[in-house]
């Protein structure tokens, strides 16, 4: 995980974190309409209402569309999880670049970015999982 700080939060505040689900973006808007709904279950699975999702392009809103709306929220923390399998540019460079310049504006806000899904050992399961089906004949495209 990384961690940055836009300036420390006075004593004795409770730490509020948002949650920032942040994918890629696509041209087609159905692509992009996928990941609301599970916005919304993970709100309903974790009991918190302060998740936005958001695209690093190609789609609204944007990180700082949905950075700037947590920080409304009240949220003085804001942990980052990108729908980004390996740790390349974006996740490296660019997401963390466009999260600071949107929390310019709210001193105090802190951020931190998870590791790549890439990292996660349940990966191995989900794929293997998948491929039994699909190589079943379950849910296959094409």
């Amino acid at each position: 995980m990384t961690k940055h700080s836009q300036g420390a939060t006075t004593g004795g505040v409770k730490r509020k974190t948002g949650i920032l689900l942040v994918t890629h973006g696509s041209k087609l808007k159905e692509a992009n309409w996928s990941v609301f709904p599970i916005v919304r279950e993970l709100r309903r699975r974790l009991d918190n209402d302060c998740i936005a999702p958001c695209f690093m392009e190609l789609g609204r809103p944007d990180i700082p569309t949905a950075v700037q709306k947590l920080a409304r929220r009240g949220c003085n923390h804001i942990f980052v999880h990108a729908f980004f399998l390996v740790p390349g540019k974006h996740l490296q460079n660019d997401i963390p670049s466009i999260v600071k310049e949107a929390l310019k504006d709210h001193p105090g806000v802190t951020f931190e970015i998870g590791r790549p899904m890439f990292s996660d050992p349940g990966l191995t399961d989900l794929v293997e999982q998948r491929l039994s089906h699909l190589l079943a004949g379950d849910n296959a495209i094409g």
